[in-house]
């Protein structure tokens, strides 16, 4: 017997299947047509949920981004203490990301307006309520930071860049590394004694170098 699908379901499989064709042959060549076969629907049926391609990745790149701001709440709620918080949201928002590459390249690749649109409204949000966060942790002594939106803004963007230029560079990405850096980053930042990451196997710190004074 065949089950029908409600609307939430059906958008759902719509917006699985465009992710894939995407994937598999670019934003830029996929069509209408292919998504709606991989999904297994009448063309029709696609418009009754997106006006377009580009919507579908709207919606995709704004399904992504409830997620990374439903992680930040959950974290910032959960949080008893303040620096092992930070350090358990900027991990989290760091997996979201990296479990993302495909949608992140696909949407900057194209450079969909109605997608970028989501994409900074989306950083506003998170921005926020790390900046609530860090002004809170501010007022009660545990961080030491003149303007903390100020501060979670440029750390957000620091690291928005950076992933960035990794991703699109399509290299493989140590995680654990760029995840030690970033909190050693935010620790300095914050106000706090250097953040302390775990090196990598085999990794030599180059040895100080002398100062030297003119003479």
């Amino acid at each position: 017997m065949r089950v029908s699908k409600n609307a939430e379901d059906r958008r759902a499989v719509i917006l699985e299947a465009g992710m894939a064709v995407c994937k598999t042959i670019g934003f830029a060549d996929a069509k209408v047509s292919d998504i709606t076969k991989a999904a297994g629907i009448a063309k029709g049926t696609f418009y009754l949920y997106f006006d377009s391609k580009a919507h579908m990745l709207g919606a995709l790149w704004e399904r992504y981004v409830d997620t990374v701001v439903v992680t930040a709440e959950g974290v910032l709620r959960e949080g008893d203490t303040w620096w092992p918080t930070v350090d358990r949201l900027l991990s989290a928002l760091l997996d979201q990301a990296l479990s993302n590459t495909d949608l992140h390249r696909i949407v900057y690749g194209t450079a969909n307006a109605h997608a970028l649109d989501i994409c900074r409204a989306a950083d506003e949000r998170v921005i926020d309520l790390m900046a609530s966060f860090i002004t809170r942790g501010t007022c009660a002594g545990a961080f030491r930071v003149a303007r903390p939106s100020w501060t979670c803004r440029m750390l957000y963007r620091a690291a928005d860049s950076l992933l960035h230029e990794l991703i699109l560079a399509g290299a493989p990405i140590d995680a654990q590394e760029l995840k030690g850096s970033f909190l050693e980053l935010a620790h300095r930042a914050l106000g706090a004694p250097p953040y302390v990451h775990p090196q990598p196997k085999g990794f030599r710190a180059c040895p100080p170098t002398p100062c030297r004074t003119s003479t």
